[in-house]
């Protein structure tokens, strides 16, 4: 009987440390990762999100920014942010024609929509793991009732075919860290 009894507490204590390394920094999955990406507002600060061209034509009838005008290149157009483009937290002019397409910069909190997370590893620093994720910016105007999807960097430049990556951090609880550029 008391045999029984020691090797029931003893299953119980296993079971329990088990439960609470499921809570520890091995508990980091997408859920996890489209949670905290969701869960508040993030600080972007000169990050890039990419438009459509209708979404670049709504926004000069809504007076974001104006309509587009060459720069003295074929391939290049600007539209030049105005104040109401600004209060939505637009930080530069829209530009159009030198990549695939139309792109604005953006500079303030803002809330994340995790579409796609495409692969998750190691990061460089203990306890840290790299997300690449498709993500898209909510911006609250009726110019935009999609996210705009926020652009990635390779080899020190912002382009379209490439999803950014995020670093997360454990720190009793896993937080998303910052941007990797």
């Amino acid at each position: 009987m008391r045999l029984r009894k020691l090797l029931k507490n003893k299953y119980i204590i296993v079971g329990f440390g088990v439960f609470l390394a499921s809570c520890g920094q091995n508990d980091f999955n997408y859920g996890k990762v489209h949670n905290i990406m969701e869960g508040t507002p993030v600080n972007l600060d000169g990050e890039y999100v990419t438009l459509t061209p209708q979404l670049v034509d709504c926004g000069v009838e809504y007076d974001l920014w104006e309509a587009p005008f060459d720069t003295g290149s074929r391939e290049h157009k600007v539209a030049r942010l105005k104040q109401a483009g600004r209060d939505l937290k637009f930080g530069d002019d829209v530009s159009i024609g030198d990549m695939g397409r139309p792109y604005v910069q953006i500079r303030g909190e803002f809330n994340l929509n995790a579409l796609d997370i495409t692969s998750d590893k190691d990061g460089p620093e203990p306890n840290t793991r790299l997300v690449t994720a498709k993500v898209g910016v909510t911006i609250n105007h009726r110019c935009f009732p999609e996210p705009l999807l926020l652009e990635g960097v390779r080899h020190g430049n912002f382009v379209q075919d490439q999803w950014p990556v995020f670093l997360f951090r454990f720190n009793n609880g896993w937080t998303m860290d910052r941007i990797v550029h």
